[in-house]
């Protein structure tokens, strides 16, 4: 084994002497051009492949660039898109601000003619308008029932569209024989008008959503009757 590989670098010398020996004929007979040629051609080569490998580079960045670029995107529209869908359904069920003289107290008393109830209007209705975005309404409302249907009375309030909520209660036992089960009861009902609605403004789309959102809503209201 030690003699083929003695054998083997003894012929690689003698190549690579006859390699230099060939180089400086061709040197000394004025072709160093044949050469030239060569190492301009590899000279031409290695420069394609290294533009050729930073334009690859650079593709790929610009590539992983957009995609993340896209990616954001999608995730900002997402966002977008749950904002607005929040904001669609939520600020409709607010009163506009031009009624709010009336609304309430036409909100109430629908509510008890819905559960057959009659309601005592106490004072006058109170607003706070210290807040910069909305103006807070209140009333209070006195009337008469037993425990069992005032508590169906708050949940049917909780589970109404719009707006409307119950902020505090007072429940007394009636003395008299005649009224045993019977409670007086207080009620401070409350709600908010926003000083301005944005919805309408912000999307272009917000009549053609609206509408939907009504005829769905009427197609529940006439599927429950069923």
């Amino acid at each position: 084994m030690a003699a083929d590989m003695k054998e083997k670098a003894a012929k690689m010398q003698e190549n690579l002497k006859k390699g230099f020996q060939d180089i400086q004929t061709v040197a000394q007979e004025g072709n160093v051009k044949l050469f030239v040629k060569q190492f301009v051609a590899v000279l031409v080569v290695f420069l394609l492949l290294r533009y050729a490998n930073g334009k690859f580079d650079d593709k790929v960045r610009n590539f992983n660039g957009q995609v993340d670029a896209i990616r954001v995107q999608q995730t900002s529209e997402q966002e977008y898109q749950a904002n607005k869908t929040k904001l669609l359904s939520l600020e409709p069920k607010f009163p506009n601000i031009e009624s709010k003289n009336e609304w309430l107290l036409s909100q109430i008393l629908g509510i008890f003619k819905a559960a057959n109830i009659t309601p005592q209007i106490e004072g006058q209705q109170t607003e706070d308008t210290s807040n910069s975005t909305f103006v807070a309404a209140s009333l209070r409302v006195n009337t008469e029932m037993g425990f069992t249907p005032f508590a169906e009375f708050l949940a049917g309030i909780e589970n109404l569209d719009e707006y409307i909520k119950v902020t505090e209660f007072s429940i007394a036992k009636q003395q008299e024989a005649s009224k045993l089960g019977v409670n007086k009861v207080s009620m401070r009902f409350n709600t908010i008008f926003p000083k301005e609605k944005i919805a309408k403004g912000l999307f272009k789309d917000y009549d053609k959503i609206i509408q939907e959102q009504q005829t769905q809503k009427s197609s529940k209201r006439k599927g429950g009757k069923k």
